[in-house]
């Protein structure tokens, strides 16, 4: 029974989230209430706050899979291998896979147009990287036996040079997809750059 609630719970939220998106995307992130969104999927206010704790959460419904799914590389990377260069491979591989699917382009670009126009999005955007890099640097002051040490700057250091370079690369995709050049033609070019960017963060701790 514990199975059939968490996919019906997951079933919810991706609902929530798609429904979300569509109303955001038509007439713009401010001009949508949750309210408004609730009454679209079918479902009271209380519901989606069950679900979401913020509006602003509704859009970026994926950040706790992908802080797992960072977190899971990190911690099954192969002996000898750093943080840093396990975070490098696993966002290498999810910029590699960046035009692959049809349906995760189109959501790229909602959420590009989305983020773009709207300030409370971009400060949203700002808490979870902050949030990764708090992520980060926990991991990385273990592997340098600094955990405790707040005098010991390297794990901040590490973990917001990751970060950064993430959040970077990420608004390249976004301006490439704004200004409508195909994924064929600006995918390349922005893995390379971040290929490049996470080679030289891959030899820190």
């Amino acid at each position: 029974m514990a199975g059939v609630r968490e996919a019906r719970k997951r079933q919810t939220r991706e609902q929530l989230a798609a429904t979300a998106l569509r109303l955001f995307d038509e007439r713009g992130f401010e001009a949508v209430s949750v309210a408004e969104v609730a009454r679209a999927a079918g479902v009271t206010e209380k519901t989606v706050f069950n679900h979401f704790a913020t509006k602003e959460d509704l859009v970026y419904s994926g950040d706790q899979r992908f802080e797992a799914a960072l977190v899971g590389a990190i911690d099954a990377r192969a002996a000898g291998t750093p943080v840093a260069g396990a975070v490098g491979a696993f966002l290498l591989d999810r910029y590699a896979r960046f035009g692959d699917d049809p349906a995760r382009r189109e959501r790229q670009a909602v959420l590009a147009r989305l983020v773009t126009a709207s300030p409370a999005l971009q400060a949203r955007e700002r808490q979870l990287l902050a949030r990764y890099a708090a992520t980060l640097r926990g991991h990385i002051a273990r592997e340098l036996g600094a955990d405790g040490d707040e005098d010991d700057l390297r794990p901040q250091l590490i973990a917001e040079a990751l970060v950064a370079a993430h959040g970077v690369v990420i608004a390249a995709f976004r301006r490439a997809t704004l200004s409508g050049a195909p994924p064929e033609v600006y995918g390349p070019r922005v893995l390379a750059a971040a290929r490049e960017a996470f080679g030289l963060l891959a030899g820190l701790p």
